[in-house]
């Protein structure tokens, strides 16, 4: 079964990202060098990676082409990212 919880602000998305599980994610809607994308961020032994995915619009939105891979050492760091592709409201999801 997929499970999927909205968050709607920067705090809460933080929170969510200091404990994410090994199978867990977060999808992040933004925009990376003047494109709409999707952020998708992982957990793995303490660090976080960062998948930045062109948004395709279509019947439903959906990652395109893959626009740039990060690793992440702690949510500071994840804050500063997230912060620069989303300059406004937080529009994101836990999975």
């Amino acid at each position: 079964m997929f499970y999927e919880k909205r968050i709607g602000s920067l705090r809460e998305l933080l929170e969510e990202a200091a404990s994410l599980d090994a199978d867990a994610g977060l999808r992040i809607l933004g925009s990376y060098e003047g494109a709409r994308c999707f952020v998708f961020v992982t957990r793995f032994g303490g660090r976080y990676t960062a998948m930045i995915y062109r948004r395709e619009s279509g019947r439903r939105e959906k990652a395109g082409r893959k626009m740039a891979v990060l690793e992440i050492d702690g949510v500071k760091e994840l804050e500063s990212l997230i912060r620069s592709v989303v300059p406004g409201k937080v529009t994101a999801f836990t999975y």
